[in-house]
């Protein structure tokens, strides 16, 4: 039988939450490994997501982001999250976590499953953007940084490049999940991305994973002729998912907020606030209300005070319009 110890935690009002409890009606399951924007290693963001099927749990998880995959697992373990309490961190990794999708190349984002790579499972594949693809390649599994567990060195890993201009969703292996991509600018021109998550067996669910972003209207490339380009990704994402918000598809977000309000924008360095999320949520709430999908406020820098900041900011300035969620490492998320 599994136990969970997820409690519903209200802080400051009844739509800003810790984590949602579990529901008869719930089609994901995730337990976040790491949820903090950088600097704590041990906490750094990945989380591992399920369909859940008459209350239960389905054992092939996907990784979304790795930072801290063993560490993660561990806290996971104590805290009752899996069916599978028998196993290890290290067991649970090579047996039940089937692929992972790596938003963007930076450390705090694949650092996991990098270290833990000479220990995991052969067979289970990488889905990236082409450039996300390319940095693991030639800056880590190269033999010089780590050993190139990749598809052309000692073959452990398949790489499976996702395009973002597809409006296809494709299967994943070994679970009953198919993924889409789409690009986010993190620092123009360096691209981060999402992955939208939908079940196979269920068209009506899905779950929407942003990586590192900052707010369109601060992301810009000064051209060769000084001309000003703004590639407008998030724009473009919300109007693909304003038509699953309609349908009541969209069963959650899961998108970063790295500082308070505090930080001037040119210090952003692609990533978002409460002010510069609460303007790009409200254009996707320009389709429907929102009111029957999470958000789950995800990357939060490490800093001191900074989480409640961010929470109480929110509060104060969404006019109850979202329904936020804080996730906490080791506390399961029903949606």
């Amino acid at each position: 039988m599994l136990i969970l110890s997820a409690v519903t935690v209200v802080l400051l009002v009844i739509n800003v939450k810790s984590t949602p409890e579990k529901s008869k009606s719930s089609s994901f399951y995730i337990v976040p490994l790491g949820t903090s924007g950088g600097l704590d290693e041990s906490n750094l963001s990945s989380y591992l997501l399920t369909t859940v099927n008459e209350s239960t749990p389905n054992s092939a998880y996907i990784s979304l982001d790795s930072g801290t995959l063993r560490h993660g697992l561990e806290m996971a373990i104590k805290q009752n999250c899996f069916s599978s309490q028998s196993l290890t961190a290290e067991q649970f990794l090579q047996e039940k976590v089937k692929a992972y999708f790596i938003s963007h190349g930076h450390l705090d984002h694949i650092n996991g499953f990098i270290l833990n790579s000479p220990n995991d499972k052969s067979g289970k594949t990488i889905f990236a953007l082409n450039e996300t693809i390319q940095i693991i390649q030639d800056d880590f599994f190269n033999n010089q940084a780590w050993a190139d567990f990749g598809p052309h060195g000692l073959k452990l890993y398949n790489y499976q490049i996702l395009d973002p201009l597809s409006t296809n969703s494709i299967p994943i292996p070994n679970t009953d999940l198919n993924v889409r991509i789409f690009r986010l600018c993190h620092t123009c021109p360096f691209l981060s991305s999402a992955f939208l998550i939908s079940r196979r067996d269920e068209s009506s669910a899905s779950i929407l994973y942003l990586g590192d972003t900052g707010p369109d209207d601060i992301e810009k490339i000064v051209q060769i002729d000084n001309s000003t380009y703004y590639p407008r990704y998030l724009e473009q994402l919300w109007q693909t998912m304003g038509p699953l918000v309609v349908a009541n598809q969209l069963k959650a977000i899961f998108i970063e907020v790295s500082y308070s309000n505090e930080r001037p924008d040119h210090l952003l360095f692609g990533h978002l606030t409460p002010k510069w999320l609460l303007k790009e949520l409200d254009v996707l709430r320009s389709y429907h209300s929102m009111e029957n999908v999470t958000i789950a406020v995800t990357h939060i820098k490490p800093e001191e005070g900074s989480r409640e900041k961010i929470m109480k900011q929110l509060k104060e300035e969404s006019n109850s319009n979202y329904n936020f969620v804080f996730p906490r490492q080791g506390e399961p998320i029903w949606v």
